[in-house]
């Protein structure tokens, strides 16, 4: 793959990579608003104290669930730093990794997706397997619990 088919296919993974990530956001608004809409209609249906009860738990998830959309839409904002354009020889944030085991997006935390058929990972600059990949290049070997992982490609 020649190096304009490589950054080509890196800017695919960004917007797959940031596709995944709104739709994780979406996912998180669609629970709050969900839980918004039954705490606010269940007023009626139980007695004070199942209420008062209820109330609580729910308000309790739904803080935990803005502050997990909050951290998805932060992990967006970092996506939105990577220039797809720039080529990269050795592994730091915004390579794209390729080894014998799996494919890295050094990006933000992003469960796997495709892209032309194909799995990747995202993972952050602060995830334990990034800190023994950073400045390595195609042909070193990196071993993670217990793993080795042999680069194939960066770009």
């Amino acid at each position: 793959m020649n190096n304009m088919d490589k950054l080509s296919l890196k800017k695919e993974i960004l917007e797959a990579g940031k596709a995944k990530m709104r739709t994780v956001i979406n996912d998180f608004q669609e629970r709050i608003d969900e839980l918004k809409a039954v705490t606010i209609g269940d007023d009626f249906q139980e007695t004070a104290s199942q209420s008062e009860s209820r109330k609580d738990s729910d308000i309790e998830l739904l803080d935990t669930l803005a502050t997990q959309m909050d951290f998805a839409q932060a992990e967006l904002e970092t996506l939105n730093l990577i220039d797809p354009a720039l080529a990269h020889s050795k592994i730091e944030f915004g390579s794209v990794v390729v080894t014998d085991k799996r494919t890295f997006f050094v990006s933000t935390g992003i469960e796997e997706f495709d892209v032309q058929g194909n799995a990747y990972f995202g993972i952050s600059t602060q995830a334990p397997l990034y800190k023994g990949l950073v400045n390595k290049e195609t042909g070193d070997k990196v071993a993670f619990n217990g793993i080795e992982y042999n680069i194939q490609d960066v770009f």
